[in-house]
């Protein structure tokens, strides 16, 4: 049997830039999907600016991918704090790229290409410290470490003359870390005998 004591360490957004902020949850809160605040860029809804683009993106799986871990056991007849000090770097990055180059008219006034370049990274670095977690007299597991990641489907949309958002080009997958996490994960002593 496992059960397992959950906090994540640092909360940031995930698709789309935003300020990290650190945040304690429970273990059930950790793996709970995101939820749309609204309906903006939905294939079908109203859109005002016919031409415009967006990108529709439905979270469909939030999950621990775990990097690192090590054992750790109370044979004490009292609780103890456990926690392990990172000794390896880790990164989880989503990089997002385009380009334009101008072309007809305009390659007269302007002869460079324009574009962007999106990089959001999470980071274990060497020296920060996993848990402290407590651990019970008599028990026993693992601490593990790695990050929250987020999979979701992406749909570019245009805006209609019918002023409707339509499907644009074919549906994507987007995988990005979204957190740090670790967890201290119990499990019955083995029996000998």
């Amino acid at each position: 049997m496992v059960r397992a004591a959950a906090i994540a360490i640092t909360a940031t957004a995930a698709l789309v830039g935003g300020s990290g902020a650190a945040t304690a949850v429970d273990s059930a809160a950790a793996y709970r999907l995101p939820q749309r605040w609204n309906d903006d860029y939905q294939p079908g809804t109203y859109c005002s600016t016919p031409g415009a683009r967006g990108m529709y993106v439905e979270a469909q799986r939030l999950w621990f991918k775990q990097t690192d871990a090590t054992s750790v056991a109370n044979r004490n007849d009292h609780a103890v704090p456990v926690k392990h000090t990172v000794k390896d770097t880790r990164t989880q990055t989503t990089q997002v790229w385009g380009k334009a180059t101008p072309k007809g008219e305009v390659e007269k006034y302007l002869s460079s290409t324009y574009g962007f370049h999106y990089v959001h990274q999470v980071h274990w670095s060497i020296g920060q410290t996993v848990g402290p977690y407590t651990l019970e007299s008599g028990e026993q597991g693992k601490l593990v470490w790695g990050f929250m990641m987020l999979d979701a489907s992406g749909q570019d949309v245009t805006c209609s003359t019918d002023q409707e958002w339509v499907r644009t080009g074919r549906p994507y997958s987007i995988s990005a870390p979204q957190s740090r996490y670790s967890e201290l994960q119990l499990a019955d002593a083995p029996v000998f005998g």
